[in-house]
């Protein structure tokens, strides 16, 4: 969760039900704002690739699959990755090479059409590790290649990742071909004691309510019923102060037929279910474990990114899981690949890459940090790929 706190989600509320007191005036306004058609966001799926003409089957494919926080509708990315795929296809750094940058909402957020039943945090998993397994079969008929892969996750994302990572690392060791997985990044992630958070603690009290999530989503629908679409657009944008893409995105969320529900029934679960380190070596070290890749190697290829104040992860809870995991504790720097010249050890080698950021971006980066944040991602990818290429 994350994308909207709870405060946030209060005076949401709060604004949405004094327009529905002041709705007597719309023959004033409301009408002059609903004739400037509103396209709200609704794409399920976000995808950056080579463009027509300058894709090249001599090189190598590489695919960035992202997976949302909670609310899941991947829209809210769409600078973030658009940015990404352009500093990737531009790289310097980087051999010649076709990108390949994709996300996908997750289940239960669509704005179109009706979703059959509320998915909890294990299908989530499941609905993802289809979609990948989807999105690189789809690469494989287009390119004839399989595409080499590195997967990224935000929030809770993150978390969705690592059980991604378990899943692919089982298969390899029953002796099934699977992808090749080359790197992990995690953004923001709650993987661990996300209840002991600031916002977890206010999360957990309220989700405990029984059909909280039913109770909430009736709440909201009523209040917006009658409010035009387009009118809530400018609503959303003027007391949030959202960017464009965000502010459409928010409100096609609202909107949706199951969104708010959605959100909070996935919410219970991540507080109910992401506890304690739960990840053995296999998964920690995953992407350089024996068999998972085509080429091993000392350096980490996970990359693990924290907000200095994130209030969707407790402090403490983060550095312990940095001392007990991490190959080192770092601030951000301007160059990822400079840090990976310190490593001296192969025990040590294999550890994750974590740093805590140090610019005060949010939990929530991909409404107005999305540029700063794709510029670092980007030195990350640069990294894993040569480190896997270097070995």
């Amino acid at each position: 969760m994350g994308l909207i706190n709870f405060g946030g989600w209060f005076w949401l509320v709060v604004i949405v039900a004094s327009v529905s007191a002041l709705y007597c005036f719309q023959e004033l306004f409301a009408r002059q704002l609903w004739k400037k058609e509103v396209q709200m966001e609704t794409r399920p799926k976000l995808y950056f690739g080579p463009s027509a003409g300058h894709s090249s089957e001599k090189v190598p494919d590489y695919l960035v699959f992202h997976i949302p926080g909670n609310p899941g509708l991947i829209p809210y990315y769409d600078p973030f990755l658009k940015t990404l795929h352009a500093l990737l296809s531009s790289s310097s750094t980087l051999p010649s090479a076709n990108f390949h940058v994709c996300g996908y909402s997750l289940a239960g957020f669509e704005t179109t059409e009706q979703h059959h039943g509320l998915s909890g945090l294990e299908k989530q998993i499941h609905h993802l590790e289809g979609l990948l397994y989807d999105q690189i079969d789809e690469l494989r008929q287009r390119t004839n290649k399989t595409p080499k892969v590195i997967l990224m996750g935000h929030s809770v994302g993150a978390y969705i990742l690592l059980e991604i990572i378990r899943g692919h690392r089982k298969r390899i060791e029953e002796g099934a071909k699977d992808f090749d997985l080359i790197g992990g990044i995690l953004l923001f992630p709650t993987i661990t004691h996300i209840a002991r958070s600031p916002s977890g603690i206010v999360a957990s009290a309220l989700l405990a309510i029984p059909r909280s999530a039913h109770i909430a989503s009736a709440i909201v629908k009523a209040l917006v019923f009658f409010i035009p679409t387009s009118l809530l657009y400018y609503l959303v944008r003027a007391f949030t102060w959202f960017p464009e893409h965000a502010a459409r995105t928010t409100t096609a969320f609202i909107k949706s037929p199951n969104g708010i529900k959605e959100s909070l029934f996935l919410g219970k679960d991540e507080m109910d279910m992401i506890t304690d380190d739960k990840w053995g070596e296999e998964v920690w070290g995953a992407a350089t474990s024996p068999g998972t890749n085509s080429k091993d190697t000392i350096h980490s290829n996970l990359f693990f990114f924290w907000g200095q104040k994130d209030t969707w992860v407790a402090q403490k809870t983060r550095n312990d899981l940095i001392a007990a995991r991490g190959f080192r504790r770092s601030k951000i720097s301007s160059s990822a690949s400079s840090f990976a010249s310190e490593v001296s050890s192969p025990a040590d080698g294999w550890k994750p890459r974590m740093w805590v950021d140090d610019k005060k971006i949010p939990h929530g980066f991909c409404i107005r940090h999305s540029e700063v944040v794709a510029e670092q991602v980007c030195t990350w990818v640069e990294e894993i790929i040569g480190n896997h290429n270097e070995d």
